[in-house]
């Protein structure tokens, strides 16, 4: 067949330690969410390195942290 070895994927992904520090803070809390695309409101529902896991209305939204401006908890 072909003697040329394969090339090899990697996966690559930037982790934005404060903003993983502040939402784990914010866990289970109503926030508000800037993204460089709109503005998301709901409840905090689940934290990972890449990404963020908002309830609005029963309907769970991934936002992915480097599309994240800010974070703020709503009262």
């Amino acid at each position: 067949m072909n003697d040329k070895p394969q090339a090899t994927v990697e996966f690559v992904s930037h982790f934005e330690g404060y903003v993983y520090q502040v939402a784990k803070g914010l866990k289970d809390k109503m926030i508000a969410v800037q993204t460089t695309r709109s503005t998301i409101q709901g409840r905090l529902m689940g934290i990972a390195p890449d990404h963020l896991v908002v309830d609005v209305s029963g309907v769970p939204f991934y936002v992915r942290t480097q599309q994240i401006v800010w974070i703020s908890p709503i009262k």
